[in-house]
């Protein structure tokens, strides 16, 4: 069985870089997969890359309507979702959109990544920092993302409910 067969995955600025090397071991790990990427971004050379197994959308992050739609697209191709990349090519990556905090499953994991050639960047990430290939640092997010899911505590219980006479 594929690693991350069953698992369902949105990888914002996964057009390029990081983000699509990502969604590729995402895809080839068994995910299906939603790819986005802002108006620079060459989506039909991502969705040839990623394969059928992902959907590659526009979407411009800086755009607020744009975001605001991203949602309600993937919740009608995903449903729910259980990772969620949020990528940046030159810079800190942006907060996650918040409209798919609320699609993310219970166990469901962030992960922001960003990459820089500015040292002043790069030293704000003391916690973790992955050198190398695209492919490297991807590696790394995806660890990232299924250690949370393994190690998340399991919910509380629900406090007992009483009844008074």
């Amino acid at each position: 069985m594929p690693k991350y067969a069953g698992r369902k995955a949105v990888v914002v600025g996964g057009a390029g870089g990081l983000g699509l090397a990502v969604a590729k071991l995402l895809v080839e790990g068994g995910a299906e997969v939603l790819v986005t990427g802002g108006a620079s971004a060459d989506l039909a050379g991502a969705a040839a890359e990623v394969g059928s197994a992902a959907h590659v959308v526009g979407c411009e992050t800086a755009d607020p309507v744009a975001v605001a739609a991203l949602g309600p697209a993937v919740a009608a191709r995903l449903g729910g979702i259980d990772h969620l990349f949020v990528h940046a090519e030159n810079g800190l990556p942006p907060a996650a959109p918040p409209c798919l905090l609320p699609l993310l499953r219970e166990g469901g994991s962030v992960v922001l990544t960003g990459s820089s050639a500015d040292p002043a960047v790069n030293s704000l990430a003391r916690l973790v920092r992955c050198r190398g290939s695209d492919s490297d640092a991807a590696r790394a997010a995806l660890q990232l993302a299924v250690d949370h899911s393994r190690t998340s505590p399991a919910p509380a219980p629900a406090p007992a409910r009483t009844k008074r006479i």
